[in-house]
């Protein structure tokens, strides 16, 4: 994932595997190889409600608290909480607008469609709330796909100094990808008892 991120130029990622620091943690590690390539540890926290980015974090968040303690967890960690993908159709459950009660909501990721990023976009921009962009990058195909410009997002996105850029995800490696986890999720329980 590193390489990829630096092969279409990025100088930094944040890495938010579900429920779990240790990818970001392992990757902040593994950049150190990459002269001036920043790995910001975190995790896609899921909530009662929906996933919520934990940008800056070293330690897990427990699942299936509410939206308020959630965020109340990732701040206490030191971290800041980033509403993902809150009205993705293809992510249940989704934010919605509870979205409003985390310290940015993600506007543009570049697996959902259209109209969920306006959703997103439409209600962070009427109630003041900062956006962000994320690739939702699963594989090294779909990195760098969407993200943010900025020195510190930990300071950044808080304070609106985070620039988005992204492109939408092809069909293409969406249909690679959900035929993956597909493949991936047979090959690791029985077809038939």
């Amino acid at each position: 994932m590193i390489e990829a991120a630096i092969r279409k130029g990025l100088q930094g990622m944040i890495i938010t595997d579900h429920d779990s620091v240790a990818g970001g943690l392992a990757g902040r590690k593994a950049a150190r190889r990459y002269k001036e390539f920043k790995v910001i540890p975190g995790a896609e926290v899921t909530s009662r409600s929906g996933h919520i980015l934990a940008v800056g974090i070293e330690n897990n968040v427990p699942r299936s608290l509410t939206v308020e303690e959630t965020v109340e967890r990732i701040h206490d960690l030191g971290g800041i909480a980033v509403a993902s993908h809150p009205f993705s159709s293809r992510v249940r459950p989704s934010l919605g607008e509870e979205c409003l009660k985390t310290d940015g909501v993600e506007v543009f990721n570049a697996t959902n469609r259209g109209d969920s990023n306006s959703r997103a976009l439409f209600l962070a921009q009427t109630h003041g709330r900062r956006g962000t962009a994320g690739s939702d990058a699963h594989w090294h195909r779909t990195v760098g796909n969407a993200g943010i410009v900025c020195e510190d997002p930990l300071e950044d996105i808080p304070h609106g100094r985070a620039r988005l850029f992204g492109e939408y995800t092809s069909t293409w490696n969406m249909t690679v990808f959900n035929f993956r986890q597909l493949a991936s999720a047979l090959a690791n329980r029985p077809l038939w008892k």
